[in-house]
C-alpha cells in the first residue's frame, strides 16, 4: 500500500500532534533519568512516526532504514525525513501461505535490505524477506529450516566482507547463531556455538569482522561476539528509563566517525528515540 509524499506528512503530523503531550511526559522522564543512560545524543520521534521505527534499524552508508511489525521506512541520515515507505510490507502470499505477521531487525547488503519475519508465536516458518533498498519495494524470500530457527527470526543481519546473513535460533537464550550465504541463494554457510550471553537480542550489525547485537535485556545491553570463536561479551550497558524497550542498531557516520545508532520505545509506546553511542 502507498501513499503519497504529501497525504503521509498529513496524516503522520496528525498522529504526532496527537500523541506529542504524552511524548513529551515520556522525554521528560527520560532527561530526568539521564544519570544512568550512555548514549551521547538523541532523536525523539512521536506518534506515526514512532510506529514506523519501533523494531530495526539498518544503514547503507547514505541512508536509514527503520522496520515496524508491518512496514518498512527509508529515511535520510538524520533519521525524521522520510525518503519512502512501504505501509505494507508483507506480501499476501507470505501472510496467507506462511502466516507471516510480524518484521524483526533488518539489515543493509549490496542494494537489498534483508528483513527477518516471522509467524508471530507460532515459530514454524522463519523467512527472510528481499527488499529493494532504492524503493522498499518486496523482491524475494527464503523459509529457513524451523527445526534450527526454533522461535522466529527475531534479527538478521549480513557481514559485508564475507556476504554472509548471520540469524540466532532463539530470541531469549541462543545457544547458536547460524550463517547463510547471501551470494549463494541463502545456502546453508555454518554454524557456531556461542560462549557467552547474547539474550533477547532485537536487531545486529556487523563492524570490523566482530557482530554486535541489540539486547531488551535487563540494563538493554549491546553485546559483541568474536564471530570466529563465538565467544560473547557485554558491550555497552544502554540503562534505558523502566518500562522502555530496546530495539533494533547499526552502525552509521556522524561528523567523519563512526557511530553505533540504536533505536527505543519510550515506556508509553508513544514515542521512539534513535539514540548514538560512542565506539568504545
Amino acid at each position: 500500500m502507498t501513499l503519497s509524499p504529501g497525504l503521509l506528512k498529513v496524516i503522520s503530523f496528525l498522529l504526532t500532534a496527537l500523541f506529542m503531550p504524552l511524548s513529551g511526559i515520556t522525554y521528560g522522564i527520560d532527561v530526568f533519568s539521564s544519570g544512568a543512560r550512555t548514549d551521547t545524543a538523541r532523536v525523539n520521534v512521536a506518534g506515526a512516526g514512532a510506529y514506523f521505527r519501533s523494531q530495526g534499524i539498518a544503514c547503507d552508508g547514505e541512508n536509514l532504514y527503520f522496520s515496524s511489525k508491518t512496514s518498512l521506512i527509508k529515511t535520510e541520515k538524520d533519521g525524521v525525513k522520510t525518503v519512502c515507505i512501504n505501509l505494507d510490507a508483507i506480501p499476501d502470499e507470505l501472510s496467507e501461505k506462511y502466516g507471516i505477521a510480524h518484521i524483526g531487525g533488518i539489515s543493509c547488503y549490496g542494494g537489498k535490505l534483508y528483513a527477518g519475519m516471522e509467524d508471530s508465536k507460532v515459530w514454524k516458518y522463519p523467512v527472510i524477506g528481499v527488499f529493494d533498498c532504492e524503493t522498499l519495494a518486496f523482491e524475494k524470500y527464503y523459509v529457513l529450516d524451523c527445526e534450527k530457527i526454533t522461535r522466529g527470526l527475531p534479527w538478521v543481519c549480513v557481514d559485508p566482507e564475507t556476504g554472509l546473513l548471520w540469524c540466532a535460533d532463539h530470541s531469549k537464550t541462543p545457544s547458536k547463531l547460524y550463517a547463510f550465504d547471501v551470494r549463494g541463494d541463502m545456502s546453508p554457510a555454518g554454524e557456531i556455538n556461542l560462549d557467552g550471553d547474547f539474550p533477547s537480542v532485537q536487531g545486529a550489525e556487523f563492524y570490523n569482522g566482530a557482530l554486535y547485537g541489540a539486547s531488551n535485556d535487563e540494563n538493554q545491553t549491546i553485546y559483541k561476539v568474536d564471530i570466529n570463536s563465538g565467544k560473547a561479551e557485554k558491550y555497552i550497558a544502554r540503562n534505558l528509563t523502566p518500562g522502555s524497550e530496546g530495539e533494533g542498531m547499526t552502525f552509521a557516520e556522524r561528523d567523519g566517525r563512526t557511530v553505533i545508532l540504536a533505536i527505543d520505545m519510550g515506556p508509553l509506546f508513544v514515542n521512539a528515540f534513535i539514540r548514538e553511542y560512542e565506539i568504545i
